[in-house]
């Protein structure tokens, strides 16, 4: 009878499957459990570490998609600009940094900020599928809750991530915004000096209002929308987006008035001349009774400047349309001989000016804005209105028909004066000089800073009259001869009164053999210099 034992052992036989699994089991189990407990923590800092980067990925994915770029870009609706300026809008795109940047980073907000929370609900639903149901469950649910816990972490980790960017690019934005504001307010600072220093004052020659600052039309192809105010601001710093797509220049000074840009007056929308606002300008009023040749004189002097020497080195050229077209008109009657007709003012018209821009050999450019006032208004106070652009004069072109000066009149032969009976100015001279310097002093201006250049016109018609013997082309011999023998030295006191400096001329504004008379030569010269153009010219 066996006892059980074999060699000093007890036998004991094991059943098959029972026994040692049941330890080395559970050694399984804490083996896996320990190092699962020194796995946890920094399992769980890289799994939330992935995942934050993954929603900032998907942050700046969506960004993207709303700045436009990729493929799938999703950018927020941005309201075109109006075709015409209405309220304070212009019709032109809004500065990036003014308007869209902040429709940008709403869209931003309801779009690519809850980015953490959606990357986090995919994630849950692949933990879900990935360790439920899984065998054996001692091994499966642990590894689950670590791989949740880093979810969780990294959710949390993008949202601070997404937030401190969402911050960062506010900031970013507002200090932009602001630095934007700061260069665009101070570029119209230097632009607005600059046009001090250089003395820019800009009036309109249709309604003579002062303008700040024109309206400038797009000079796009069949575009033709006209921007209000193009100077640095909401629309653009540098260069502001027309609606229809064209780049514009801001800076007067700089581009808008190259010439590509045509300018309008802001109170009458009428043009203004090319480079209104970007050079000095200077208003020139040609003054007087009717019929003492205004209009003969003041075409003259434009034909000089244009085609003769007048100029002495200075190049001229029309900046307008308006008064090219009248210049041709006029200058082909003079080269022809005949008379011009009587300057007359349409009702509720405003008087248009002779516009030139007049390059010296060195030195700034000028615009000059020439005015032939009609004879009425000169000679009527109600009409004052009418002459509100010799407010911004400083030279004044007082004419004087020597046809009209009694001791001219009464020294010609009765035949010569039947022949020019019907071309005598019937004011008298000091009567219209009287009214001028009322209507100038009811605009406010200075008389003792400006200056008069007193031209007596239609010499060619008595400079060899009795009267005029022995009397010289200078400036003192013809006022000498006004206060003398001419009889009008009340009106010679008046102007030297009531100017700072007076100087005379006699002129002619017949053509001989196609040679502008020299008196309407000298006068223009004068008034160049006096005007601070460096011309070749001497005034002795």
């Amino acid at each position: 009878m066996s006892t059980g034992y074999h060699g000093g052992y007890r036998r004991n036989p094991i059943p098959p499957g029972e026994g040692v699994p049941v330890g080395c089991g559970c050694l399984a189990a804490l083996f896996v459990g320990t190092l699962l407990a020194w796995l946890v923590v920094p399992a769980i800092f890289l799994i939330g570490t992935f995942l934050a980067t993954h929603c900032l990925y998907v942050y700046l994915r969506r960004l993207a998609e709303i700045m436009g770029i990729g493929p799938g870009a999703l950018p927020a609706p941005i309201a075109s600009p109006p075709d015409t300026a209405t309220g304070r809008a212009e019709p032109a795109f809004t500065h990036y940094l003014f308007g869209p940047a902040l429709i940008d980073l709403r869209h931003a907000v309801h779009v690519a900020l809850p980015a953490p929370l959606q990357v986090g609900r995919e994630y849950d639903q692949r933990i879900r599928r990935a360790f439920q149901y899984r065998y054996p469950s001692w091994l499966m649910v642990p590894l689950g809750v670590i791989v949740w816990l880093g979810m969780a972490g990294g959710v949390i980790g993008g949202f601070v991530l997404v937030g401190l960017l969402g911050v960062l690019q506010l900031a970013v934005v507002v200090a932009l915004a602001l630095g934007v504001i700061a260069a665009g307010l101070t570029l119209r600072v230097i632009d607005s000096a600059m046009r001090r220093v250089k003395g820019i004052r800009t009036s309109c020659p249709s309604c003579h209002l002062r303008v700040n600052y024109p309206s400038y039309e797009c000079f796009g192809t069949g575009c033709g929308r006209r921007h209000r105010d193009v100077r640095p601001g909401r629309y653009g710093v540098l260069k502001r987006r027309c609606a229809c797509g064209t780049q514009l220049p801001t800076l007067l000074l700089v581009g808008s008035g190259d010439g590509r840009m045509k300018a309008y007056c802001p109170h009458c929308t009428e043009p203004m001349s090319r480079g209104a606002g970007t050079v000095t300008e200077v208003v020139i009023p040609v003054l007087g009774a009717a019929a003492t040749g205004k209009t003969r004189l003041m075409t003259a002097l434009v034909m000089g400047l244009l085609e003769g020497h007048t100029g002495y080195g200075a190049e001229a050229e029309f900046v307008d349309d308006e008064s090219e077209s009248a210049y041709r008109k006029l200058a082909a009657k003079l080269r022809a001989g005949v008379h011009t007709w009587k300057t007359i003012k349409t009702k509720d018209a405003p008087l248009r000016a002779y516009s030139l821009r007049i390059r010296p050999p060195t030195g700034a450019a000028r615009l000059f804005h020439i005015f032939d006032a009609p004879g009425e208004l000169v000679a009527k106070s109600e009409s004052l209105r009418e002459l509100r652009y010799i407010k911004a004069a400083r030279t004044f072109l007082f004419t004087i028909d020597m046809l009209s000066i009694d001791a001219v009149w009464e020294s010609l032969e009765p035949r010569v004066r039947a022949q020019h009976n019907q071309l005598r100015s019937d004011l008298a001279p000091d009567f219209v000089f009287g009214q001028l310097v009322q209507n100038i002093e009811g605009h406010g201006v200075q008389m003792s800073r400006a200056r008069l250049a007193v031209a007596l016109t239609k010499n060619d018609l008595v400079r060899n009259c009795a009267a005029l013997a022995g009397v010289g082309d200078a400036s003192e011999d013809i006022r000498r001869w006004l206060e003398g023998p001419a009889g009008l030295d009340g009106m010679v006191r008046a102007m030297r009164l009531s100017f700072a400096e007076v100087t005379f001329f006699r002129t002619s504004s017949w053509l001989e053999h196609g040679e502008i008379d020299y008196g309407v030569l000298d006068l223009a010269g004068w008034i160049l210099i006096k005007e601070g153009l460096r011309v070749h010219h001497s005034l002795g």
